[in-house]
């Protein structure tokens, strides 16, 4: 039997480890503690990508659909072989930032999410691959590997035009933006979707057409936002803002489907993992919000020009949108245990962080008052998320009381 609960236990260390990380980079700002602040960064990132939610969303997609069909060992070798790319991201990176181990880590964990893939689409059995979840699972996954595109092309674009052209950045945003915005995503969504079939509640087959395929549309036109730092053609402006209407028609057409089962929803999922749920579903509505608003040339160039109004967003939906959904479905499988004291810290640790990293562009722009011990406010927030992951953590250690 696959131990599922304790892959789930590693997928919330390694959350542990990258907020470590990230609070030592706020500790960074109010203290003399010196370290080079850019490679500790890259491993906060990539501990933060690869360990907790890949391995959070692999272990949710073999916990339902690869149980019972995936021979034990070929799971637990790649599952193990993950499992040692990414201490070696998280050992190396901080030390040398992008250098031989970790480039050597890094490429590893590329072809370890091959591997998993593959596994996946050969091991789920034919009668799960019709359902609406496989579906939206298998977009994800698909949209997983499109990513990885960006990383290969990053050693030649860095090699031939330099870390300062627009090809380098444009590497980078294609691998965070089918990152964030489908893998992550679709993810979580289809896990969800998962959880309600299994209690006999299905999205209707069109509606679930038309969902899948004006996200998948949306998806294309939306990675047009990624470019506009570089004031691109007023076209490109057009096919920004279209992909974001049509990915807010998109995520309504799947409200459609909550708001007509919200009840039964309800009695289904336990009480915290419903309260993230909510809080998931309704971050992932504002984080389309955003994407509309961000394809206007005139805030485009704000964004642009204003690294905290980027970060802001990468934590709304990492932070946000992603871990409170991923905590919720954890542990509505029975993979951990959740207590109400240490969601209350996390989401206060993450509406604070928010704020703070909002408030820092609303100086500038909208002409706030300047807010003073801002990075001692920072610090503050990252604590607060710090302690809310540890004492999640902490009670999968303690016996059920």
């Amino acid at each position: 039997m696959i131990q599922f609960k304790k892959h789930a236990l590693i997928a919330l260390m390694f959350f542990l480890a990258a907020a470590s990380l990230g609070l030592l980079l706020r500790y960074f700002a109010v203290s003399s503690l010196e370290f080079e602040y850019r490679y500790v960064v890259h491993a906060h990132s990539h501990v933060a990508l690869l360990g907790w939610v890949y391995f959070a969303l692999i272990t949710l997609m073999g916990h339902f659909f690869l149980k019972e069909h995936v021979p034990k060992k070929v799971y637990n070798r790649i599952f193990n072989f993950t499992i040692i790319t990414v201490l070696g991201m998280l050992v190396s990176f901080p030390f040398t930032g992008y250098a031989l181990f970790s480039i050597i880590f890094s490429t590893l964990f590329l072809f370890a999410s091959y591997f998993y893939a593959w596994m996946f689409f050969k091991f789920v059995p034919k009668s799960e691959k019709t359902s609406p979840s496989y579906k939206t699972i298998k977009v994800a996954v698909i949209f997983l590997l499109i990513s990885s595109i960006g990383p290969w092309t990053i050693g030649g674009v860095m090699a031939t035009l330099g870390p300062e052209s627009f090809w380098y950045r444009a590497s980078i945003y294609f691998y965070l933006h089918f990152q964030y915005n489908a893998w992550m995503i679709l993810g979580v969504i289809g896990i969800f979707l998962k959880i309600l079939e299994n209690h006999e509640i299905n999205i209707a087959p069109l509606l679930f057409k038309k969902f899948i395929f004006t996200f998948n549309i949306s998806l294309i036109l939306t990675f047009f936002i990624s470019v506009l730092f570089a004031k691109p053609h007023i076209s490109v402006y057009y096919l920004s803002v279209i992909g974001s209407l049509i990915q807010l028609v998109s995520i309504l057409l799947f409200y459609q489907f909550i708001k007509s089962n919200y009840q039964a929803i309800g009695l289904i999922f336990k009480k915290i993992a419903w309260q993230l749920m909510r809080w998931s579903l309704l971050l992932i509505l504002i984080k389309m919000f955003m994407q509309l608003l961000g394809s206007f040339p005139y805030t485009a160039h704000i964004i642009s020009n204003n690294t905290y109004l980027t970060i802001g967003f990468l934590h709304w939906v990492f932070l946000g949108a992603v871990s409170m959904g991923l905590l919720a479905l954890l542990q509505q499988a029975e993979l951990i245990r959740l207590k109400p004291a240490s969601i209350k810290f996390y989401i206060l640790g993450f509406v604070f962080t928010e704020l703070i990293i909002f408030y820092k562009p609303a100086e500038r722009v909208l002409g706030f008052p300047y807010l003073p011990k801002y990075d001692w406010f920072l610090f503050i927030a990252s604590l607060l998320l710090t302690i809310g992951i540890s004492s999640i953590l902490m009670i999968q250690f303690k016996k059920n009381e």
